[in-house]
């Protein structure tokens, strides 16, 4: 890293005043995050190439002045929201388990530990600050709705980029190194696997599939009415679409598997009503043949790309037990150390392979975790998903506002399929599984608070007072769209 350099000089001084702004500002930061998310790649490889890996670290930057941002803040106006005690404390575990790994022998470098517990926990908190950070019922799905229409430009990109073709500037990936990073084609044909803004293919993959489940509850919600609600049905025809332009199978893939278990939880959860049921029935067609026909090139090399393919379905879905075993059987009880698998090893120890690995090389997330953490870092990371899942299956069923339960059932999927997601090592992925959990949370508090109105109304007290765990501010009611929280200053 060269700090004599005009665009690293740039990118320090625009972290450093987003930072200050962020600690003062921590909700909108916070809310920034998830947009900078989308478009830092495309900082990265169009804009500020020279600059890449300082502009990677700038949503991290923001996030750690958003938690100082929320920490600092007096106010402290929220209600504790109950339940995910379970999770808390299996986070705990994890994270000073964690952090003990940063001392193990086997690890080449403490920097290196350091930077695996940035991987595995800075994100972490997001699900618990991000509730606190909406004002109202409505402000929630507003902001939904704006990310949905902020999607739609993106998922275009991805046909845009695939009708470029392999030689347009559109389509080019981060490089480490002066040379680019050779592009990802459909097997024989001259078609590239798209990036959009992100700076990789995973980035947007993962990208579209958290959007496909946000706009599903979202459209859910909303009934799937097409009157006023052209836009986020607009979304998830385009995400979908764009999925092919990829040639990644996983996200098509899951999302025909799971949308016969979203269909049954809807009706199961009273989202589902006959008029909803019609509306469905004419628009799931329409959505489906308009997301295959928007680019008919993408869809035959995906489907190209699936024939010729030489690793079966069964060999993908058993390989995280193969190696998971395999791991386990070979490794240390108790890991190589945090971090020890991650590519920024290698930065930090100036070397090109991973000799402190022993060989013991894997790809899938929780064989990696393995690697790193052994048996007992394994049990706590695969514990705190699963209970992650099955908090989240219960907030979906037993939410008592049905716009609630309809998002979410799309985010419990998304979370649920989370068990065995790279939400470590890939960074979007990561933002995005703690966020929905996030989403999760806000709604749960937001029915608490209308728990809290109905005990004021049953103690016959005034709805201005301050009933019990509300330390200050004042809770408001909207009649047509359920509560809505605010401090005295209407921040």
């Amino acid at each position: 890293m060269s700090f004599g350099n005009p665009a690293v000089l740039l990118a320090a001084v625009i972290a450093a005043a987003c930072a200050l702004l962020a600690v003062k500002y921590w909700q909108r930061a916070l809310f920034g995050v998830f947009v900078l998310l989308v478009f830092e790649g495309a900082l990265r490889k169009w804009v500020l190439p020279s600059a890449q890996a300082q502009i990677f670290l700038i949503k991290d930057v923001l996030l750690l002045a958003a938690y100082a941002g929320f920490l600092l803040d007096g106010r402290k106006n929220q209600t504790a929201l109950r339940g995910g005690a379970a999770i808390k404390i299996v986070l705990i575990l994890s994270f000073v388990f964690g952090l003990l790994e940063v001392l193990n022998p086997s690890s080449p470098s403490i920097l290196v530990g350091l930077m695996g517990v940035k991987l595995y926990f800075l994100y972490a908190p997001v699900a618990f600050i991000l509730p606190y950070a909406f004002k109202s019922r409505d402000h929630l799905f507003d902001l939904i709705r704006r990310y949905l229409i902020m999607a739609i430009p993106v998922a275009v990109l991805g046909f845009i980029q695939i009708m470029a073709g392999p030689e347009s500037s559109l389509n080019t990936y981060v490089s480490h190194t002066e040379e680019a990073t050779p592009l990802a084609q459909f097997g024989n044909e001259a078609l590239v696997r798209t990036s959009g803004t992100f700076s990789y293919i995973a980035g947007y993959t993962a990208f579209l599939s958290f959007v496909s489940f946000l706009a599903i509850g979202y459209n859910m919600a909303r009934g799937w009415r097409v009157k006023n609600n052209i836009a986020p049905l607009l979304a998830l025809t385009l995400v979908v679409g764009a999925m092919f332009t990829t040639g990644s199978r996983a996200p098509v893939y899951i999302l025909v598997a799971t949308a016969p278990v979203v269909l049954v939880m809807a009706v199961v959860g009273r989202v589902l009503t006959s008029q909803t049921a019609v509306r469905l029935f004419l628009l799931l067609p329409v959505i489906a043949i308009a997301a295959l026909n928007l680019s008919s090139r993408a869809v035959e090399g995906f489907a190209e790309r699936v024939s010729t393919s030489g690793d079966a379905a069964s060999t993908r879905i058993f390989a995280p037990l193969y190696q998971v075993t395999q791991v386990l059987s070979e490794g240390p009880a108790l890991g190589m150390g945090i971090g020890t698998t991650h590519p920024s090893a290698l930065t930090i120890m100036g070397s090109d392979s991973f000799w402190w690995l022993h060989d013991l090389l894997v790809e899938e997330e929780m064989a990696r975790v393995a690697v790193e953490l052994g048996l007992m870092g394994l049990l706590l990371t695969g514990l705190l998903r699963v209970l992650i899942a099955v908090f989240a299956l219960n907030c979906a069923m037993s939410f008592k506002d049905s716009a609630y339960r309809a998002l979410g059932i799309g985010l419990m999927i998304y979370l649920a399929l989370g068990i065995n997601s790279s939400a470590i090592f890939n960074a979007t992925i990561g933002l995005y599984y703690w966020g929905a959990l996030g989403l999760m949370l806000t709604m749960r508090r937001f029915e608490q608070l209308v728990e809290v109105e109905r005990w004021l109304r049953r103690a016959g007290q005034r709805v201005g007072r301050k009933p019990p765990g509300l330390v200050s501010g004042k809770l408001t009611v909207n009649r047509a769209d359920g509560p809505s929280f605010g401090d005295r200053r209407g921040r």
